[in-house]
């Protein structure tokens, strides 16, 4: 493995985190970080909300089976697309953009994440309209924030080797 992309090959899926607290200047650092990701004519559609409250943790994970980690993690991270930043006017048709915009933020967090040797999981929200629209009512988000992806972070309590998952088959060279 190439030491300059160790990171990358690192980063990995965690689903089990120790109770020790992660401190608020490192998840300003990782959201600072997150938010150094390309986006779609520099709209920067995204918008993040930091869930500490154990409560609102247990019932969000509660919401769906995939998102169990959501209260074991001490800290999740919600990345949404701001709907008043969307492209729209002249350049209406790139508004669908947001999505891969809120994808580049979530993947720069969860890098960042790694390289505080943290663990994190990054849990799907849209599309699913059943997943946006119970997200959106529990944590009282405005309606033109759109719930995108939840990411649980925390002190690994699983220790994972790094990997690439590369397919040769998947690549085609012209």
């Amino acid at each position: 493995m190439d030491e300059k992309l160790k990171l990358l090959y690192s980063r990995r899926s965690i689903r089990a985190y120790t109770d020790a607290a992660v401190a608020d200047e490192v998840i300003l650092e990782i959201i600072k970080a997150g938010m150094a990701a390309p986006t779609a004519r520099n709209q920067k559609p995204w918008h993040v909300t930091v869930i500490k409250d154990a409560q609102v943790r247990t019932t969000l994970g509660e919401s769906s089976g995939a998102w169990r980690c959501c209260a074991q993690a001490p800290v999740v991270l919600l990345v949404s697309g701001d709907q008043n930043r969307f492209i729209g006017g002249e350049h209406v048709a790139m508004q669908d953009f947001w999505m891969q915009d809120c994808a580049a933020i979530t993947q720069n967090i969860l890098l960042a994440a790694t390289a505080f040797d943290l663990g994190s999981l990054w849990m799907g929200v849209y599309p699913n309209h059943a997943r946006v629209k119970s997200t959106r009512e529990l944590l009282e988000l405005p309606e033109h924030l759109v719930p995108f992806a939840l990411i649980a972070i925390g002190h690994k309590g699983e220790e994972k080797e790094a990997r690439s998952q590369y397919e040769e088959e998947q690549v085609i060279w012209k």
